[in-house]
């Protein structure tokens, strides 16, 4: 069945179209909404510009489909294959796309407010322009994604992969990072304010210029290593910043203003706070050994049970 007779059945009434062997099928800018595709053969076809809202794609293969500045509201993809497709400038609001395969899609300039990527894999997917707000991205698979500049505010990313991800210059306002990994993830220059990263994983990622106003940081496991690049001297917090069990090793917190923050049984050896600002600030069981403490404003900080074997304290001296 080519495209033309596909159109003429479509036309004529017919909406099922499932099980159907129709790789290489082109039909562009044309009314297709509704109809049936469900686990059939559509890989290499083009859709371009043809509306195929409400559309059942449930388990078909799409692979290398081009379906550029198509319509694909409410268009249920769950367990698709649409690996290498291009998809840029679509529509994909309110979209099922729960489990479906898009490594190495070009979403470019793509439409997915409110679509459900639960368990998607985008691994090495373009994803610049794309609009995702509302979107969840729970244990979604990111890894070596192309976010750059992307608005993903209010979206949920729990135990989402993001290892390897190009972040940089994203707005991620309020996003959910919940045991989310982020393993040497380029965030620099992203927005991250109230975004909670409780449980993440930020292991060798580069934070450098990031906003980090009001996150939450609550049981931030295995979190900027020592080769994390955390060199954002103007890092400012304006709310109570909860850092307890945080593991800072090896980052740079010179001149950061910490106050009233709770870094109770944090790890940070070998992390820079050069003239930081910690008044207020409760340091209990701190692993602080090798760190830069100096010129640091710790009045009113409650500092029992510290390792400081090897630092630097406020005023120069070394402790031993």
């Amino acid at each position: 069945m080519n495209g033309i007779e596909l159109l003429c059945q479509y036309q004529n009434g017919r909406k099922s179209f499932s099980r159907n062997g129709l790789s290489r099928i082109e039909i562009i800018q044309s009314e297709l909404s509704e109809i049936d595709f469900s686990r059939s053969e559509l890989d290499w076809v083009n859709f371009s510009g043809t509306n195929l809202s409400g559309a059942n794609f449930i388990r078909a293969d799409l692979m290398h489909a081009k379906l550029i500045s198509t319509k694909l509201i409410g268009a249920n993809f769950k367990s698709a294959d649409l690996s290498f497709a291009d998809l840029s400038w679509a529509n994909f609001e309110n979209a099922n796309l729960i489990r479906a395969d898009l490594t190495d899609v070009n979403l470019k300039q793509a439409c997915l407010i409110n679509a459900d990527l639960t368990d998607a894999n985008l691994s090495g997917a373009n994803l610049t322009g794309v609009d995702l707000s509302g979107a969840k991205l729970n244990r979604a698979n990111l890894s070596g994604a192309n976010l750059t500049g992307v608005d993903l505010s209010g979206a949920n990313f729990s135990r989402a992969d993001f290892s390897d991800a190009n972040l940089t210059g994203a707005n991620l306002v309020e996003v959910d990072f919940y045991r989310a990994d982020l393993s040497e993830c380029n965030l620099q220059r992203a927005n991250l304010t109230h975004t909670t990263f409780k449980g993440a994983n930020f292991s060798n990622a580069n934070l450098r210029g990031a906003s980090l106003k009001g996150v939450t940081l609550k049981d931030f496991k295995s979190t900027l290593s020592m080769k994390a690049e955390l060199n954002i001297a103007e890092l400012s917090f304006s709310y109570r910043l909860d850092a307890s069990a945080a593991n800072f090793s090896g980052a740079d917190l010179s001149g950061a203003n910490l106050r009233n923050s709770s870094l109770r049984s944090a790890f940070m050896e070998k992390t820079k706070l050069m003239n930081a600002n910690l008044k207020d600030s409760s340091l209990i069981g701190v692993y602080l050994k090798n760190s830069n403490i100096r010129g640091a404003n710790l009045d009113n900080s409650v500092l029992s049970g510290i390792n400081l074997q090897g630092t630097t304290m406020p005023d120069g001296s070394v402790h031993h």
